[in-house]
């Protein structure tokens, strides 16, 4: 078959390797699919009146959004932060690492912000379902996904990286 009639992927996986820990600082809250969207709105009030007294702020900056997988019950937790060079931070702000190793990275374009949900959606389903079980990498437990938000996601064509840590199968 030509080369020029194979169907492109709709998505990009790449492999990164982190050398160093990365820090986030920021909040995060216990929630469920019924209540997530009150509560994320929430949790985004509470970031924003406090984000004045984050500590040395990284250059690029970032923020990130990171869900666990839900439990038995339906609960997961949601962290919203941003990255900074220094673990030392006041409360309300909790810092979260990200450790070195490999990571996987999907840009997610959306061209309005409503479309944004669903692209992540397929964007995840690609990585699970297609992506990941011939790759030879599992995620590691207890991350369901790490959103990255940086200066692509406010310019006029829009994006954020899903990112999924991994080990070797």
């Amino acid at each position: 078959m030509f080369s020029f009639f194979k169907k492109k992927q709709p998505f990009s996986v790449r492999i990164k390797e982190y050398d160093s820990v990365r820090l986030i600082a920021g909040m995060e809250i216990t929630t469920c699919r019924k209540s997530m969207k009150k509560d994320v709105s929430q949790l985004q009030k509470k970031v924003q009146q406090h984000q004045s007294e984050l500590r040395e702020l990284s250059n690029p900056s970032g923020t990130m959004v990171i869900s666990t997988t839900p439990d038995e019950t339906g609960n997961f937790s949601y962290f919203l932060g941003a990255w900074v060079d220094i673990e030392e931070q006041e409360p309300p702000f909790i810092v979260k690492k990200l450790q070195p190793g490999l990571y996987a990275h999907i840009q997610v374009d959306f061209s309005v912000p409503e479309n944004l949900t669903l692209n992540v959606a397929k964007a995840k389903h690609y990585f699970f379902e297609k992506w990941l079980p011939d790759s030879g990498y599992k995620v590691v437990d207890g991350i369901d996904s790490i959103e990255l938000y940086d200066r692509r996601s406010q310019i006029g064509l829009p994006s954020i990286d899903l990112i999924f840590p991994l080990e070797k199968k």
